[in-house]
């Protein structure tokens, strides 16, 4: 996350997109579903939505069997289970989800859906086969499991444990226990029950979400009595759902339950907002547009006529959105404030913000009033094309509908904010539910917002008074910095397992690596949130050689301290740590058993593991080799030693012991490397447009 302050600019739309109508609805479908284009518009022929909604019964079902897949995949690779939790393609309908698993997948199913006395799996789920599948039964709740015959799933089943097999056909009768586990599994999803059915309905959304990491990683987590969905495929937890993190056409948004106490009205929550967080600047009750008023000031606007009318057009939006359940997704996941936390950069997994639900709608005004709304934000209006001012007139109009939905969609387990008398500041603090540590959360009167994580007790965080700042960023207003923050702590309190130090990017709670197994490179891989591929070595062997003096060998150890230096720090000695320091790879601590072993060596791959981190089977054979020659060596002679390891080395052997593909080209790529350093730029560069 980022540790220096952006300063607060209103989001840019870049105009008005209805993406809706510019994507074929067959294909936004299958998007979400993976399904192929003949079952899809099959499946849209006679359909309400998109992707159909589920009957109560049914969500709750979809909910618990979704919840015990999460716990028992945890973090996976995809494309080694062949989808997300094995699931190649599903077909949601209101009262049945068809799913499609990958055959290798069936028993791992049976382990995380059959009950258990311990209280692990789906109580009450039977099955029973029928001709296109295995079907799994809950009260209210049908899931099809396609094309699975009956004598695969019993062999299947034969092949769990007693334990294991407790996954019971349609006519064995409810079991002691069952009852209870199942109200006390329906209580713990209440509140997450339509977005965690809403995501498994969509669950090739994810797909994209895999490419940096390669890992589908979802969880759930308590935040202030709360249940939320935790999407961390990118090895950075955020609580944005799915379609909202990914901006997403509102086609594939879920319907939904507007929340039982009824929508919020905005122009009552923004009151409430100020005056509760920045009571000297809520509008007295004498003032007209009282709500419009609060409004501005919440989104750091003045009251100037022009934008206080247009504030009045908004609020008026915004309570039309608040009641359609059609747009229910606006309450989940901490409200809508999550997606105003994408100012400025974009969106957390895409690049352009996601448009709140009432864009179109709040925009569509005439083309002169959107100009003098424009006009306002204009230094110069008269040099500023009408096109201009209307895009400018659009965008302060979502702006400010985006605040206004985020103040209405505010939790109703609220925060208590203490003020610094001194400076305004204010100020939250909470122990951290489940290890040592505090949780703090500050509001400046300037808007800006700080999160951060302290007396956390980790060696790591030694050089930063042991704080670690999960986000700091700038609201337009103090108000408006609450929202972020409270939300940004749904994130901030289970970041930890996630978070990385600065200096030499190891994890702060390492990953827990068995002592009994020893590890390989594609375990390594395998487990690993960023992996070095050649390609990317690639990229700056040519620049080493004009960069670099001397380097020792890894026996040498990797990181040494300057004995000369006024404050001893390690810093990095041999090839392979200039190259996790330059690649931002976790490296091993001047002491560390690792870091005086080879990076093939099971020692190495061990700390690799701990930190969830991989080299390639390419890089690994060259840095291993190169650093292999003790003493003080220069890059050339490491090089040569690299080169050739890979070229006395059977690649296509080699490239097995990798779990992901490997493309012919990076095979002809590393067949071609030269021997003489000085010509490897114009060789990566020759080979760019081929791998």
């Amino acid at each position: 996350m980022p540790d220096t302050l952006t300063p607060y600019t209103p989001r840019q739309q870049w105009g008005l997109r209805t993406t809706d109508a510019v994507l074929d609805p067959v294909a936004l479908r299958q998007m979400a579903t993976g399904e192929s284009e003949e079952t899809a518009r099959a499946e849209l022929t006679d359909a309400q939505h998109l992707i159909s909604a589920p009957t109560p019964g049914q969500a709750r079902g979809e909910a618990r069997v979704f919840q015990a897949l999460i716990t028992a995949y945890g973090r996976h690779r995809p494309i080694l289970t062949g989808g997300p939790f094995g699931i190649r393609s599903l077909t949601p309908r209101t009262d049945e989800l068809v799913v499609r698993i990958a055959p290798s997948q069936v028993d791992r199913w049976i382990d995380a859906l059959a009950y258990r006395q311990g209280g692990t799996g789906v109580a009450g789920l039977r099955w029973a086969g029928r001709r296109d599948g295995i079907i799994l039964t809950l009260p209210g709740t049908k899931m099809l499991l396609a094309e699975i015959s009956e004598s695969d799933w019993r062999a299947a089943l034969g092949r769990r444990t007693a334990d294991q097999s407790s996954l019971m056909p349609h006519w064995i009768p409810q079991l002691p226990g069952e009852a209870e586990h199942t109200a006390t599994e329906d209580a713990e999803l209440a509140g997450a029950c339509d977005h965690l059915c809403a995501t498994l309905r969509r669950i090739r959304l994810v797909d994209a979400l895999t490419r940096g990491s390669g890992h589908v990683h979802l969880f759930t987590t308590r935040h202030h009595g709360d249940l939320h969905l935790i999407e961390a495929c990118e090895a950075t937890p955020t609580v944005l759902p799915l379609w909202t993190s990914r901006s997403l056409p509102l086609a594939l948004w879920p319907a939904g339950p507007i929340p039982a106490p009824g929508p919020m009205d905005p122009r009552t929550a923004v009151l409430d907002l100020l005056t509760e967080i920045e009571p000297a600047h809520a509008p007295s009750s004498a003032a007209d547009h009282r709500a419009a008023r609060a409004l501005c000031h919440l989104t750091g606007l003045s009251t100037a006529p022009v934008l206080v009318q247009a504030a009045e057009h908004v609020l008026d939006v915004a309570t039309h959105v608040l009641a359609d359940p059609a747009h229910a997704s606006v309450y989940a996941s901490g409200g809508w404030a999550g997606s105003c936390r994408t100012y400025p950069q974009g969106t957390v997994h895409g690049t352009d913000p996601c448009l709140p639900p009432g864009a179109e709608k709040v925009t569509d005004l005439p083309e002169d009033a959107l100009q003098r709304l424009g006009r306002h934000f204009s230094s110069r209006s008269s040099d500023t094309s009408r096109a201009d001012l209307v895009n400018a007139g659009q965008e302060e109009l979502v702006h400010l509908l985006d605040w206004a939905l985020a103040a209405a969609t505010r939790p109703t387990s609220r925060l208590d904010w203490n003020p610094n008398e001194a400076d305004g500041t204010l100020q939250h603090r909470q122990q951290l539910p489940d290890r040592d540590g505090t949780l703090t959360l500050t509001a400046s009167t300037t808007g800006v917002y700080r999160v951060s994580l302290e007396a956390l007790g980790l060696s790591d965080l030694a050089d930063e008074d042991d704080t670690m700042e999960w986000e700091r960023e700038a609201a337009p207003s103090q108000s408006a910095a609450v929202l972020l923050a409270e939300h940004t702590a749904i994130e901030a309190a289970v970041c930890l397992p996630f978070q990385r130090e600065h200096r030499k990017q190891r994890l702060l709670l390492p990953s827990t690596v068995s002592a009994a197994v020893e590890p390989t490179i594609r375990s390594v891989i395998a487990g690993a949130d960023h992996v070095l591929g050649f390609f990317t070595l690639a990229s700056v062997l040519g620049r080493l050689h004009d960069r670099v003096g001397l380097t020792q060998g890894a026996t040498d150890g990797h990181w040494r301290t300057d004995p000369h230096s006024d404050t001893p720090r390690d810093y990095p000695a041999t090839l392979t740590a200039l190259i996790s320091d330059w690649f931002e790879l976790p490296s091993p601590h001047h002491g560390e058993a690792a870091n005086t072993a080879a990076v093939d060596s099971p020692t190495y791959l061990r700390h690799l593991a701990a930190h969830r981190a991989a080299l390639d089977p390419f890089v690994t054979r060259y840095l291993a080799a190169a650093d292999s020659l003790t003493g003080a060596r220069t890059v050339e002679e490491r090089h040569v030693a690299g080169f050739a390891a890979l070229r006395t080395t059977d690649l296509s052997a080699l490239a097995c012991t990798e779990v992901r593909p490997v493309r012919e080209g990076l095979l002809r790529l590393i067949k071609t490397m030269p021997q003489d350093p000085a010509h490897l730029t114009a060789w990566y560069e020759r080979h760019l447009d081929q791998v």
